[in-house]
């Protein structure tokens, strides 16, 4: 491994997320490989939340440029480090926030060249379905990532709609182009009903979730807890 700047194989990182979990920190893996011990903790990460599906994701590579200004401003401003802000905004290769920083502290511009066809990624959405793909994003923390997959939205559109519902609440949604019949903004009780009981179920499958992440990583612990244990005993019974 430790080849700069290339992709790694399934393999590789399989191999890596096993000796973490024989006991080695990720940056001591890292070291060994020549990789940073956050990139290889993401991998970890990945595999406990959706096993090896986890570490085939086809990522985006086009972010709105006012995510990049969001982030970067709060890199600038609130002395947090990238990969606190890729864990925040799902982002998996903290190498990114690196170079947006760079490209804004030198008075570049944050705009990517085909962002203005982004939006066209995603599909039609009712104001019904805007909301309850937001209220997925913000129970999941944020995983915008998870929630292109699950809704078959596009990035910008999903970030886009999670930052109007947390400033304005459902009437941000709303589609105000035109006077469309289905979509006019006023949602029935059966709809709110339904769309708390969507909220509600991602939050109990976000917190299942982390459960099952917590107990694997404390069973592993316990194993090498274990494991040590048993190298004292027979170095003991060695020296006897």
């Amino acid at each position: 491994m430790g080849r700069k700047g290339s992709r790694y194989t399934l393999k590789e990182k399989l191999a890596c997320i096993s000796l973490v979990e024989q006991g080695i920190t990720p940056n001591a893996v890292g070291t060994q490989y020549n990789i940073k011990g956050e990139q290889i903790q993401q991998w970890v990460q990945r595999y406990h939340k959706d096993g090896e599906a986890g570490l085939k994701r086809a990522w985006p590579h086009r972010y709105p440029t006012e995510l990049k200004l969001e982030i970067v401003q709060k890199y600038l401003t609130r002395h947090t480090s990238y990969p606190q802000l890729a864990r925040e905004y799902q982002i998996p290769n903290v190498a990114v926030i690196y170079q947006w920083v760079t490209q804004y502290t030198s008075g570049k511009s944050l705009e990517t060249t085909r962002e203005k066809n982004d939006m066209r990624d995603g599909r039609k959405t009712t104001q019904l379905e805007r909301i309850e793909i937001a209220q997925w994003v913000i129970a999941n923390d944020l995983d915008y990532v998870g929630a292109i997959k699950k809704f078959n939205v596009s990035y910008g559109q999903a970030y886009t709609w999670v930052r109007k519902f947390k400033r304005d609440g459902s009437m941000g949604l709303e589609d105000r182009r035109g006077k469309a019949k289905e979509d006019h903004g006023q949602l029935t009780e059966n709809e709110k009903l339904m769309l708390e009981n969507k909220r509600l179920q991602a939050r109990v499958m976000r917190l299942s979730t982390e459960l099952a992440v917590r107990e694997k990583i404390q069973e592993l612990e316990r194993r090498n807890v274990l494991k040590q244990k048993n190298i004292k005993l027979l170095k003991n019974s060695h020296k006897k």
